[in-house]
């Protein structure tokens, strides 16, 4: 599994939320690789661009937990 995010930047927060965003981050970037690997293996074009389309929105989950990380990695 692709690692996506670094991992430095959990040291300040809980155990506890660390653990959740941690596992949040995992969930988002295995859906993000899969919508990919299906888009790709699509032969249907419109199921290749819904499957393209949810793969970014699940990038900007992801790009906006990673973003609330790191602005709380350096607040406590």
């Amino acid at each position: 599994m692709e690692d996506f995010y670094p991992s430095e930047v959990f040291e300040t927060l809980s155990s506890k939320n660390l653990s959740i965003l941690e596992e949040q981050l995992s969930h988002e970037a295995l859906i993000i690789s899969k919508l990919r690997q299906y888009s790709r293996q699509c032969r249907d074009s419109e199921l290749k661009n819904l499957c393209s389309n949810l793969a970014e929105k699940h990038k900007s989950h992801y790009d906006t937990l990673l973003n609330y990380v790191i602005s709380r990695s350096g607040s406590d």
